[in-house]
C-alpha cells in the first residue's frame, strides 16, 4: 500500500496517508514481506510511534 511505501521515507507523508484513511493494519500480501504491516516497516521511531498512536501494530 502507498502507506507501506511511505514509512520507509517521512513521517510528513505517513501523517497524511494516515489522515485520509490509510489502513494502518494493512499486511503485505505477498513477497518476502508477506504479513508485515506498516509498523513492522517503520523505517524510525517516529513514524512507529505515529503509527502506534492510531493503533498501529505488528504483523509477526
Amino acid at each position: 500500500t502507498p502507506l507501506h511505501a511511505a514509512v520507509m521515507g517521512g513521517k510528513e507523508t505517513v501523517e497524511l496517508l494516515i489522515a485520509n484513511g490509510a489502513n494502518v493494519n494493512a499486511k503485505v500480501a505477498s513477497g518476502s514481506y508477506k504479513g508485515m504491516t506498516p509498523l513492522d516497516l517503520a523505517s524510525n521511531a517516529k513514524i512507529a510511534d505515529l503509527i502506534r498512536k492510531h493503533g498501529g501494530e505488528s504483523g509477526n
